[in-house]
């Protein structure tokens, strides 16, 4: 048997017709339009979801309001029936979850911060509530450095913050009276952070703000009454007591 020279034009060919196969039965992927994109769920609509959920703007967002007051009802097909009546362990429930979903913590955080204020000689709805506002990534966003709570949170752990000088990125670091809480210098050029603390609106008697220093400061332990958040705290203590 001798050697046959390969024909090179016929394993052209047959790349050609594979090519032109390809392309006959492949699709890429079809990606959304642009108006399809605005409708796809995100992390906003399912936070706005648990808002309607427990009726609460938790989020302290203008678009979470705004979704509040056109859709008061619950999310899912069956949120504009009639709600069966909530029973006590319910009522608890639900409002442990929004004041979780306040702050932003877990049930086994929660759990720590009611186990150290059933220590505490006062109240002990009053004292669990206060040992989350002064949190460190509470007071950020309670003095306007951020937009959400979540957004101070980030800004917290990426060390844009500083305590009476020092870099601190712990979000649940307790901030006392008389702590000067501060945006670091060179953050202070990032516009984002400029327009969020030049634009805040909110005023509370237990933080006094410096616009200068891009700072604030914690005059004293907010009472209950002027911390602004929904959320019936005896229930919670109610329920962790179980």
């Amino acid at each position: 048997m001798g050697w046959h020279p390969v024909d090179f034009s016929m394993r052209a060919n047959c790349r050609e017709v594979f090519i032109i196969k390809l392309l006959l039965f492949y699709s890429p992927p079809k990606v959304p339009s642009e108006g399809k994109r605005k409708n796809m769920p995100g992390k906003s609509t399912i936070k706005h979801k648990v808002c309607r959920a427990l009726g609460v703007n938790l989020i302290g967002s203008p678009s979470a309001a705004l979704t509040l007051s056109r859709r008061p009802n619950r999310p899912g097909q069956h949120g504009t029936s009639r709600q069966a009546k909530v029973s006590p362990f319910g009522q608890q429930l639900k409002e442990t979850q929004k004041l979780k979903a306040f702050y932003g913590i877990s049930s086994k955080q929660l759990r720590l911060y009611y186990e150290k204020a059933a220590r505490v000689r006062k109240q002990t709805n009053v004292a669990l509530v206060q040992t989350l506002e002064t949190r460190l990534d509470n007071m950020t966003y309670r003095m306007g450095f951020a937009g959400t709570l979540r957004a101070a949170r980030q800004m917290v752990v990426h060390c844009h913050i500083t305590v009476n000088g020092k870099r601190v990125n712990k979000p649940g670091y307790q901030v006392s009276p008389g702590d000067i809480v501060q945006l670091k210098e060179k953050s202070q050029k990032i516009d984002r952070y400029k327009d969020w603390y030049n634009f805040f609106e909110q005023k509370l008697g237990y933080v006094q703000r410096d616009t200068k220093n891009f700072s604030g400061t914690l005059v004293q332990i907010p009472e209950r009454e002027e911390i602004p958040i929904e959320v019936e705290d005896h229930l919670v203590v109610e329920f962790m007591a179980r």
